[in-house]
């Protein structure tokens, strides 16, 4: 079994020289005085195609030489003995190898994607001037056909076959020598595209460069959006602020009407509790407390905290307020605005004093008349003492008059 391995092995070892010998015979020469070479100069065409071929075949040629290695030192699936030079052979065949398939992935294969707008325009030319040619063959084709028809006409045209039998020989000429010759390439038609390497612009760029230019500042116009107002005059504005929900009615059913569980301060703690006990933080002024705290916490740094000079600035615009409607850690704004509006609509403007002090003047002075003394104040018959001195100085006024 060992010399039938053996002979065979023999056998395609001599083929394969064979083969490769052939192979490099039919190679054309570098120069004519040179002998064959494996890696021709390429007179016309992209050198990259060339140098993957040749990459290619130095590939496979390294492949096979790596199974007649394997196939020459194998005896009876074990090796054999003393055979380190050739373990030595095979780790260099194996390392080649790896090389080529590193030049064949990592470089000829960006190259091609590199080149490829070269190529595809090169193959597009070449498919052009194919079908050219295709195109003035079959015109010159159909010229014949017509000017065979022209001269089989009657005599009375003899003029018009002539000149038409001119025209069309001209166009066969003109149609022969561009079959004969191919029109000349431009070789600058196949360039790179320099545009393809500028960045592309944008419009705010353009939009810079023409505020720089005028001096003027004009903003990039990117949606049109219409301009926040803050003003009430239009009817829409002051319906949508008079249906506006009240955030103490909020608060009220958020906190005591909600079943969802809610986190609470703890009780006692210094920042819930103010004044020594005779105010607490309302639910605005934590809100606005933990969204100062998640801020610090997010950006790492410290917001600056309400100076002395704020607070007494702060103060003097609320007009001392501010302490009065936040009693008790709750926001009592809208009740006061309830009684101011009370106040105005019960009182009569005239400098008089209002309705309910005319009704305690009238009271005091004559409250003790009516049955049952409805008076509110002093004594009993403090009212008709009143009444009688009033009664007695008119009639002392009568009799001086007299």
């Amino acid at each position: 079994m060992t010399t039938t391995t053996t002979t065979s092995s023999i056998s395609l070892l001599t083929t394969i020289t064979e083969s490769l010998t052939s192979a490099t015979s039919s190679f054309p020469a570098a120069q004519p005085d040179s002998p064959p070479s494996l890696l021709p100069p390429s007179a016309d065409g992209i050198s990259l195609l060339d140098t993957k071929n040749d990459l290619l075949l130095s590939y496979l040629q390294d492949l096979v030489f790596l199974i007649v290695l394997k196939l020459r030192h194998h005896n009876g699936g074990v090796l054999s003995d003393g055979d380190s030079g050739c373990v030595a052979i095979g780790d260099e065949v194996v390392r080649k190898l790896v090389e080529t398939r590193v030049y064949l992935e990592k470089g000829v294969r960006p190259l091609e994607g590199r080149l490829r707008y070269q190529i595809e325009k090169v193959v597009r030319a070449a498919d052009e001037v194919e079908r050219s040619a295709e195109r003035s063959k079959n015109g010159r084709r159909g010229g014949t056909s017509n000017g065979m028809r022209t001269t089989e006409g009657s005599d009375a045209s003899n003029s018009d076959s002539d000149s038409s039998s001119g025209s069309a020989g001209s166009e066969d000429t003109t149609a022969s020598h561009e079959d004969g010759t191919q029109p000349e390439i431009d070789d600058l038609s196949y360039r790179p595209n320099p545009s393809a390497l500028l960045r592309r612009s944008h419009p705010s760029d353009s939009i810079k460069s023409t505020s720089r230019s005028s001096g003027a500042y004009r903003p990039p116009q990117i949606a049109p959006t219409s301009m926040s107002t803050t003003s009430t005059t239009n009817v829409a504005s002051r319906s949508a602020l008079g249906n506006r929900k009240s955030h103490l009615l909020d608060e009220y059913i958020s906190t005591e009407l909600s079943s969802n569980p809610r986190a609470e301060p703890s009780i006692g703690s210094n920042s819930t509790i103010l004044n020594r006990g005779r105010g607490a933080l309302s639910t605005r002024e934590r809100d606005k407390e933990r969204e100062r705290t998640e801020y610090e916490e997010r950006n790492f740094s410290r917001l600056p905290r309400e100076s002395k000079a704020e607070k007494r600035k702060n103060m003097g615009r609320d007009g001392g307020n501010a302490r009065r409607e936040g009693f008790g850690g709750e926001d009592w704004t809208g009740l006061g605005e309830v009684g101011d509006r009370v106040a105005r609509s019960i009182g009569s403007g005239s400098g008089k004093g209002g309705v309910l002090e005319r009704r305690e003047k009238r009271r005091r002075v004559g409250g003790d008349v009516r049955v049952g003394g409805g008076g509110s104040s002093g004594g009993i018959g403090e009212g008709f003492e009143k009444m009688r001195k009033i009664m007695e100085g008119r009639a002392e006024k009568k009799r001086k008059g007299r």
